[in-house]
Order: structure tokens, then sequence, then C-alpha cells
């Protein structure tokens, strides 16, 4: 009898791909009034607005320039700030993989529009995926529960047969709670996480 086949929901930031936001915040201190160790926590409570979708990315660059003292061209802060992923190959060749078996493929992600344009155009894995929900697009973010009840009413999926891969234990607590199969990752652990997705296919 073969096995049943899994569906796999995937976070996107440290697990697909890491990310460092001090890579921005060096490059915009080069024309800005702050420095690199002031910028990131003048930026930080913008974002969350942005990821929620209740800031416009074009609003968002201009409040940022404000508070960091930036007055260059606003494309070079949305590229600088978009520009702070290195992707996690391993993972790259597991959806790789999971892809030519297939595995069904959707996407969690709390990010906003510019950082999802950016990655769609940069990496060619999420033309593997079937589909997702981005925070910024649905006014929610993990690990708010109704996020999770979202994708189990609005993606074609069993949460009981849906191993669901984030970096944060917060998370995947509340995806647990909602009924998925919740993996906690780490990169520096990718053996073990794929140890334990092999014990969760049986």
């Amino acid at each position: 009898m073969s096995p049943i086949r899994q569906t796999f929901l995937f976070d996107i930031g440290n697990v697909i791909l890491p990310f460092d936001f001090t890579i921005s915040a060096r490059k915009l201190a080069a024309h800005s009034r702050a420095t690199a160790e002031e910028i990131l926590p003048l930026v930080s409570p913008l974002t969350v607005d942005l990821e929620l979708g209740n800031t416009s990315p074009a609003d968002f660059i201009a409040a940022a320039s404000e508070r960091i003292g930036y007055e260059g061209d606003p494309e070079f802060l949305r590229s600088a700030f978009a520009d702070i992923f290195d992707p996690n190959l391993p993972m790259i060749s597991f959806i790789e993989s999971l892809k030519a078996e297939g595995a069904p493929l959707y996407l969690l992600s709390n990010t906003n529009a510019i950082h999802a344009s950016f990655f769609e155009a940069a990496y060619p894995v999420f033309g593997l995926f079937d589909g997702g929900i981005y925070s910024h697009e649905v006014g929610l973010m993990k690990p708010d529960p109704a996020i999770y009840e979202l994708a189990k009413t609005t993606l074609p999926l069993d949460p009981a047969r849906t191993i669901y891969i984030d970096d944060l234990a917060a998370n995947c607590e509340t995806g647990a709670a909602a009924g998925f199969r919740s993996v906690v990752y780490a990169k520096e652990r990718h053996a073990e996480f794929l140890k334990t997705v092999a014990a969760l296919r049986g």
C-alpha cells in the first residue's frame, strides 16, 4: 500500500530564504543621517503595518526615509530593503524533490509587497508552489490563529495530512493547534529536519 501523499506548507523567511536586515542598514547608512546601528530600530516599527497591508510600499518608503534622514532615490531604498535574502540551497533542493514527487506545495508567510515582488522575481523556487497566503494580502500575521484558519478554508489541503514548516516555535504551536503537523526548522539542523519529515511521512 502506497503512503498517503502529504501536502507541505512552508514559511519563507529563515526557512527558504534566510535574511539579514543589517545588509539593508549598511547600504542605507551611507546615504542617511542615521547610522547602520540606528536604522533598524528606527525602521522596524514601520514594518508591522507593511506586513499587514495597512501601509503601501510608497508610504512605507516615505516614512522610513523621514525617520532615518534619507533623501536619496526612493527606488534605492526600496531595493536596499528588498535585497536582504540568501537562498537556503538544501531547503530549495528538498522543495524541488517534493515537486518532482508531485507533492502539493503551499506558502504561509508574514511578508510584504516589497519583499514578495523581489523574491518571486529573484528566486525560481517560488514558481514551484501551487499557491499560498501572504500576510500583507490578507491583513493577518502569524501566529494569529485566524491566518491558520484562513489557510484551512482557502487552500486545498487537509491539515491532518499537511506538514507545516516554520522557523518560529510560536508559529508552529499555533499551527499544531489548528491541526497541522508542525515542524520547527533551523538551517543548521537541516539533516535532523529531513529525518523528522521522513518520520512524519511514514
